[in-house]
């Protein structure tokens, strides 16, 4: 290797640590939002490793790994925010390396740098609104970091195998997989469309693959059935095979059950309800990249024969497409054509790995690329017409955006030097400050809603910073209530919280006697409506119930109770059985935030009495 390069190979690692820890000290303890799903991920994770189990005793519409993972860091290390907190960041510094390795491998130490610092501005510890958990290291899911960080791992162990080919690394490609198929539909899916893809190619192109496809595939499908055989084993040995089997489906039964092209929560995450207008925005964006594309490889034809002044056009290339992007790109819709661009490169690394004649190149470097085109393009489909760096884009529109990096700065620029249209120092250069601006702009906002953050909630390993006033009233007065119910539930009390709150029974250890972690439309519909969900309360009634404010305008409905079409079973059970012994803030059914404690009327309340 040339001198010149021998720095970046311990000089960009070394920048990506500092960004790694520059940021987490910058948003320590301010992560996600805990009221709207992190708090079920804490209380599944204690509750597990307090003997209880997914499918048998918590209704759960994801795949077993994450949740038992979680489970096993709080067994070993004590149920806290905490520890989960540092696990999930030594997971994304794992997949912060395996991408940086990827594409460095593939397209260059630049591109893998270039990538692994747009993983982590970006996507890893972004904070763009003040609803969700749209981050790595308190994620919505656990299921979505883990299934990504798997996939990212199997498509990583695959340019050694296609060049070398030893069984083993086809037993781990399989092993990933199968990990990966114990997560969600998403990246079980595209995964298995990538793979599948790279090794079709493979059998196409390198002829000591062809060789080998019954050892290599009885080794892929070895380790594909590990995991899935072993959780089967330990669930079956727990609860009825039936429900183990539909634990280990996961994801797939609830899609059948829910029929999610006709469910609005659903509709308005791919683009479908406003699709019109998810058109004209990504056509708006396009036609700005592709113009500015256009100038660049402009700008490489025209100025291909200076010299002299070479680095001063960089600067100017740089400069200029920073200025640009930063102050008139509409960021907001900055992702909307990611799906069309993946997809013009998908077909152009085709075409590279079907023709290239270095067959070393094509087994290291087109055949992985062209693999993880189609994983990062499939991985879009959820979010296909609103892809977004937030909300479920978080996960699924990362790969994507990671692939469009690393072409546009390494590979594009080669392909203009081999044409002689130029040496692709200008393309490089103009590509990076869009990708500064990009970091710049996503760091601004982040920041923004990172210092709202000022409200502490929780005590020593489980602390954690919430928002604010004016931007949220939420943390401050549950915190109030959590103060006053420690004192006044008995410790062995049982509480649920309608429609959403497993924070509270996480904070206060107060056990939720129902199967459910949410009372939300889908999670309800798929385990048999309202009608079931009274026939539990009635069976095993909380000695206490947390009625808190939740507004379901993303499921197309009111606010819980309000809704003919759902929550008003629910409410009137409730209101026959229960009564109101403290009201923290507004009324849980009004405007201002505010939540209710009740408490059961009949037998166990006379108890809790005595």
């Amino acid at each position: 290797m040339p001198a010149a390069k021998t720095p970046a190979r311990w000089g960009y690692p070394l920048i990506l640590s500092l960004a790694f820890a520059y940021l987490t000290w910058e948003t320590w303890l301010k992560w996600g939002n805990p009221f709207v799903d992190f708090g079920i991920e804490l209380y599944v994770a204690w509750q597990l490793a307090e003997g209880k189990h997914l499918y048998r005793d918590i209704i759960w519409l994801a795949g077993p790994l994450s949740q038992y993972a979680n489970a096993l860091w709080f067994r070993l290390f004590g149920a806290s925010l905490l520890t989960l907190s540092i696990v999930n960041l030594a997971i994304l510094a794992g997949i912060t390396g395996l991408i940086y390795r990827f594409f460095a491998q593939t397209a260059g130490r630049l591109a893998g740098l270039m990538v692994g610092l747009t993983l982590l501005t970006t996507f890893a510890f972004q904070a763009y609104e003040t609803d969700g958990s749209w981050n790595y290291i308190t994620p919505y899911r656990h299921e979505s970091v883990h299934g990504l960080g798997l996939a990212i791992l199997a498509l990583a162990i695959l340019p050694g195998y296609l060049a070398r080919g030893e069984g083993w690394r086809a037993f781990l490609i399989g092993l990933c997989f199968g990990a990966v198929s114990l997560t969600k539909i998403e990246p079980t899916v595209a995964l298995a469309a990538a793979l599948a893809a790279g090794y079709g190619l493979s059998l196409k192109r390198l002829a000591a693959r062809r060789g080998a496809w019954r050892r290599d595939m009885g080794l892929f499908a070895v380790g594909a059935l590990v995991l899935p055989v072993g959780f089967g084993l330990y669930l079956g040995t727990r609860m009825p095979p039936d429900v183990a089997l539909v634990g280990l489906l996961g994801n797939w039964v609830s899609v059948v059950r829910l029929k999610v092209t006709h469910q609005v929560f659903y509709q308005r995450a791919v683009g479908l309800a406003q699709w019109q207008q998810s058109f004209a925005q990504a056509a708006r964006v396009s036609g700005l990249l592709f113009g500015g594309a256009l100038l660049g490889v402009g700008l490489e034809v025209k100025l291909r024969a200076l010299s002299r002044w070479r680095l001063s056009w960089r600067s100017v290339a740089f400069g200029a497409f920073f200025i640009a992007s930063f102050e008139f790109m509409p960021w907001v819709f900055f992702f909307r054509p990611l799906p069309l661009i993946t997809a013009l490169g998908m077909g152009w690394l085709w075409w590279r790995a079907l023709r290239c004649q270095d067959l070393t190149a094509v087994a290291k470097r087109w055949i992985p690329l062209a693999a993880w085109s189609v994983f990062a393009l499939l991985l879009l489909g959820k979010v296909a017409l609103a892809a977004h760096s937030a909300g479920y884009g978080f996960t699924l529109a990362m790969p994507a955006t990671a692939l469009m990096a690393a072409m546009a700065l390494s590979l594009w620029p080669e392909a203009l030097a081999a044409r002689g249209w130029g040496q692709g120092d200008l393309l490089r250069c103009s590509v990076a400050g869009v990708l500064v601006a990009l970091w710049l702009a996503a760091l601004e906002n982040s920041s923004y809603f990172y210092a709202a953050k000022t409200v502490p909630l929780g005590a020593g390993r489980d602390r954690m910073l919430c928002f604010g006033p004016p931007l949220s009233y939420q943390a401050a007065m549950v915190g109030l209530a959590l103060e006053d119910m420690a004192g006044l539930l008995p410790a062995d009390a049982t509480l649920t919280v309608i429609p959403d709150g497993l924070l509270i029974n996480y904070l206060l250890r107060r056990v939720n006697p129902t199967p459910y972690v949410v009372f939300d439309p889908l999670i309800v519909a798929a385990h048999g409506g309202e009608a079931r969900v009274v026939d539990q309360l009635a069976a095993q009634p909380p000695d206490y119930i947390v009625f808190m404010q939740r507004d379901f305008s993303e499921y197309g409905l009111k606010r819980f109770g309000q809704d003919d079409r759902f929550g008003r079973l629910i409410t009137t059970w409730v209101a026959e059985h229960y009564e109101a012994i403290r009201v923290y803030g507004g009324p849980p059914s009004g405007k201002p935030f505010g939540l209710a404690l009740l408490r059961y009327r009949g037998p166990v309340a006379s108890a809790i009495d005595k």
